[in-house]
């Protein structure tokens, strides 16, 4: 398929599009990845798929879909191993633990995140390094191990500070502030958290702003200095209203509602908790409706109104229970989501691992068949030489005992004949190795002749006549309909000739040898039946394979290669012939050529 110029810059172009939106808009950011995923398969494009598959991640966790998101961060992780992309391979480990982070499984979350620090120091990526620094506090911020949490947070700050990162050092500052509040240091969390305040004006990013004056506002409430914290709320407020952040306008009024009681202000006390109330049913925060109803219950308490503080203790522990119940349901949704990605990832890492094995597996099969290759190479060699280099003295051999026979004062005819039939022999061997070798390096060529059947197996039989009277065996021709075929006629005399030759060579005296041959279908059959040894069921396994040794042996002291079969079935593969062995031990056997009529 041919693809326009510059389409995979193109898709490297929607990828970054989806980036930019994956945090307001997942659905759409992950819709955008899943099209350039697809695209780049077509076009062999693997580094935008990898890139692809770790927006795809990057999505899901934004939409809680933690084992799809652990699914495609392994795929994108595996890909980019392949192509070496060490980025894409630290990112997708630092969304892997973010996800392990949001599920409670923070050992998985810090071996994740300590990976990705590692690669991003090799890098020389020092803003990711910031990034994943300030993520591993977080996690010690989660199991209450401060100190660790700060001693990360200062590190990530540092780097971020050097490298003028402002977003970093707003993100960092916070995270430290509060830090420094669950540690009961006041003024370095108040420290840290008027610095985020400052650089968040200055960066006019609102919504870590609000979250810098929340987090002081906690400061103040816990230091009693509620009028400090009231002005600090009030700003919060109306920045939560401008963004619409219902959720942090909860919690502001809320605090509003506690700072009114500690003043005795009720009316405005209740006046705000009940504010409190009705965003937090409108947007469904369980935890906060339960607790709202207990501050009621406390505000009409104040008030000595006993039946109202009653009836909302009462709902509020209702709620709590419900509010229980949900998340000891949720945790083990969590667990079950944590076993299911910890599966994930062992499926991921061991067909990774399968991958390498078999990769590795291939390169030293692909090596060995080259030395192989190389080794039948030189043994034909090797043979062909020997064969070849034997011929000559042979001759000399032969021709030379000939010549004594012939002279008159020879005596001891019958070493001379011994040294004749020996020699003769030899021949045979050698004519039969070359054959083969023929066979096999395909150095064969086909010539098609047209001839009938019924004369072709009659010559076959005048061939053998001598050798059957001389076993007294005797050998009968049957065509049972004449037909015309067109094949290779030596190729196919070769075939027919071997096989005859073998049945009267395992035969014993007094036996008979069918040589057959009739029409079926489109094809012409001959078949060479035998009342020798037959063939035992190991002996069929390996009738055709090369130097196969068998369990028969000739009858007549003649001589086997082992080659015969193997050639055979070598040569009926050259005219497009099927072989077929019918054959049980002690009850002779059937071989059976099966020849298209026409070439």
């Amino acid at each position: 398929m041919n693809f326009p110029e510059g389409y995979n810059s193109k898709l490297s172009e929607m990828l970054e599009e989806a980036t930019r939106i994956w945090y307001n808009e997942p659905q759409k950011a992950l819709e955008i990845s899943n099209y350039v995923y697809i695209s780049s398969l077509k076009s062999a494009d693997e580094r935008n798929e990898s890139r692809a598959l770790y927006c795809m991640g990057v999505c899901n966790e934004m939409m809680c879909n933690y084992p799809k998101a652990i699914h495609f961060l392994s795929e994108a992780i595996k890909l980019a191993t392949k192509l070496n992309e060490k980025k894409i391979i630290a990112d997708s480990l630092n969304c892997i633990g973010i996800i392990n982070d949001n599920i409670s499984n923070y050992s998985s979350s810090l071996r994740a995140y300590l990976k990705a620090l590692k690669i991003y120091e090799e890098l020389d990526l020092k803003r990711n390094k910031s990034i994943v620094l300030s993520n591993i506090g977080l996690v010690y911020t989660n199991i209450h191990d401060y100190r660790n949490a700060l001693k990360f947070y200062s590190q990530a700050l540092e780097i971020a500070e050097d490298e003028q990162d402002e977003e970093s050092v707003l993100i960092t500052s916070i995270n430290i502030g509060l830090t420094h509040f669950l540690l009961g240091n006041n003024s370095d969390a108040m420290k840290f958290l008027t610095e985020a305040l400052l650089l968040a004006e200055k960066r006019k990013d609102d919504l870590r702003k609000s979250i810098s004056l929340d987090h002081m506002v906690d400061v103040k409430m816990s230091q009693g200095h509620y009028s400090e914290a009231y002005f600090l709320l009030e700003e919060s407020r109306s920045i939560k209203v401008r963004l619409n952040d219902k959720k942090g306008l909860v919690k502001i009024y809320f605090i509003f509602g506690q700072i009114n009681l500690k003043e005795g202000k009720v009316q405005e006390a209740l006046n705000n908790t009940l504010e409190a109330l009705r965003i937090s049913e409108e947007i469904g925060l369980k935890k906060s409706v339960f607790e709202i109803h207990k501050m009621l219950s406390e505000i009409y308490e104040k008030v000595g109104d006993t039946s109202k503080s009653l009836h909302h203790l009462k709902f509020a522990y209702k709620k709590e229970i419900e509010y229980l119940k949900e998340k000891s349901e949720e945790k083990a949704r969590n667990l079950a989501t944590q076993i299911e990605i910890e599966q994930a990832q062992k499926e991921a890492e061991i067909q990774r691992l399968r991958n390498v094995e078999l990769a590795n597996a291939l390169e030293e099969v692909k090596a060995l068949n080259l030395s192989l290759q190389e080794l039948n190479e030189e043994k034909n060699e090797f043979m062909s030489i020997a064969v070849h280099d034997l011929k000559n003295p042979l001759q000399n051999i032969l021709s030379s005992a000939r010549l004594l026979k012939r002279q008159a004062e020879v005596t001891n005819t019958e070493l001379i004949d011994n040294i004749i039939s020996q020699t003769d022999r030899m021949f045979n061997l050698i004519k039969r190795l070359l054959d083969h070798q023929s066979i096999e390096e395909g150095n064969i060529n086909i010539k098609v002749s047209e001839f009938d059947n019924c004369s072709f197996i009659s010559e076959v039989s005048n061939v053998f006549s001598d050798t059957a009277s001389a076993k007294n065996i005797e050998l009968i021709c049957d065509c049972r309909e004449k037909v015309r075929l067109k094949t290779d006629r030596e190729i196919l005399f070769q075939i027919i000739q071997n096989l005859v030759s073998n049945s009267l060579k395992f035969s014993p005296s007094g036996k008979k040898v069918f040589v057959r041959t009739y029409s079926s279908g489109e094809h012409v059959m001959f078949e060479v039946e035998d009342e020798g040894p037959g063939f035992s069921e190991e002996d069929k396994n390996k009738v055709f394979k090369k130097f196969a040794r068998l369990s028969a042996r000739p009858t007549g002291g003649e001589h086997s290669t082992g080659l015969g079969l193997s050639a055979v079935k070598k040569l009926c593969e050259l005219i497009n012939a099927d072989i077929e062995l019918e054959s049980e031990q002690y009850k002779g056997a059937t071989f059976i050529i099966k020849l298209p009529l026409s070439a």
